[in-house]
């Protein structure tokens, strides 16, 4: 199998990160636990990350890895200190999001939720029925599968960021996207603790600040999906234009396609979120990582933008089937068969 390296914005995803690496303030929004700058005189939750004389990397941090795998200490498989284990794509909330279904002895394992799925899938594994047949539904599998394209997120591996740039600038510029690229680990205000631009994301100059929707959804934790082709209910257009700070060119805002002017993004599909069905991004695209398989002999043979190949991540076999997945969420080309069941 091959994990196709797609980096960029991460819109609409379910994590909140403990690495740190920028400065930022106030509470997040994404998450109560360690992610908060706290007030007053006497803060204990930095030694939930950091060590100041004995850290074991240049941030100071508890723990000698990469950043995701810092991250994955508590986001990992199995969720060993959050219920978003965003390795797996899976939430750890029993069969109702939040609710356990009973006592859990110490040392006993934390039941994986039967009814949702981690809404942005996962980066090892996700749980998207990517065969669902039924109409404007895709529903959650019981066992996680593995990934077949995600967004990269350990910073060891420069990825093609498609469409960053000028017109006409190629395909895309490389960068080693990390988990903490997107999301402030210390917390912002901002939905899902969203940096408003993401680091690493001005390949063609410094893309202007785009707002994240704030209040998370009143106070609600909305990081599951039953249905992952129903967004939830702040991921409309502003979750659009925020991709578009690192895909520049990918952002469409006609109903009819229109000439861009670039070569390669000519012709887009209306992503913004204002029409359509409210067609965004994140409808069709799963920001994390995606199980979806394009086996056919059409979709497997799609060309990545340009001609350009993106980087595989070592150690993972090719296998047919996987190479042009594209962070879609249904196996070929059933996605578009969600909204045009009628051509």
């Amino acid at each position: 199998m091959k994990k196709a390296v797609l980096l960029g914005g991460v819109a609409g995803v379910a994590v909140a990160l403990l690495a740190v690496l920028g400065r930022g303030g106030g509470t997040a929004s994404a998450d109560g636990g360690p992610h908060t700058i706290e007030s007053g005189a006497t803060p204990d939750k930095c030694a939930s990350c950091h060590r100041i004389h004995t850290g074991q990397n240049e941030f100071l941090l508890k723990q000698a890895s990469t950043v995701a795998d810092f991250c994955y200490s508590c986001h990992g498989t199995g969720g060993p200190g959050s219920d978003l284990a965003v390795q797996e794509g899976t939430y750890y909330g029993g069969t109702n999001p939040g609710v356990y279904p009973g006592p859990i002895p110490p040392g006993t394992p934390k039941p994986a939720s039967t009814g949702v799925g981690l809404r942005a899938g996962g980066f090892d594994y996700a749980r998207i029925n990517t065969t669902d047949s039924g109409y404007g539904m895709i529903r959650v599998l019981a066992t996680p599968q593995p990934v077949t394209s995600e967004h990269s997120s350990d910073g060891t591996i420069d990825g093609t960021v498609w469409g960053n740039g000028a017109l006409n600038s190629g395909a895309g510029p490389s960068y080693a996207l990390e988990c903490t690229s997107c999301h402030d680990p210390h917390g912002n205000g901002n939905y899902r603790i969203l940096r408003s631009v993401p680091q690493g994301s001005s390949g063609a100059g410094t893309p202007t600040p785009v707002p994240v929707a704030i209040a998370d959804e009143a106070g609600t934790k909305d990081y599951t999906a039953s249905n992952y082709f129903s967004p939830g209910p702040v991921d409309g257009p502003q979750m659009s234009r925020w991709c578009a700070t690192c895909h520049t060119r990918y952002l469409a805002t006609t109903a009819k396609p229109a000439y861009s002017g670039d070569a390669i993004f000519t012709y887009r599909h209306r992503s913004d979120g204002l029409g359509l069905g409210e067609t965004t991004c994140i409808k069709c695209h799963a920001t994390h990582g995606t199980n979806a398989q394009m086996t056919g002999p059409y979709s497997s043979a799609v060309p990545w933008p340009g001609g350009v190949n993106p980087t595989p991540i070592p150690s993972v076999t090719p296998t047919p089937g996987t190479q042009r997945t594209s962070l879609l969420k249904m196996d070929n080309r059933g996605i578009c068969i969600k909204c045009h069941a009628g051509y």
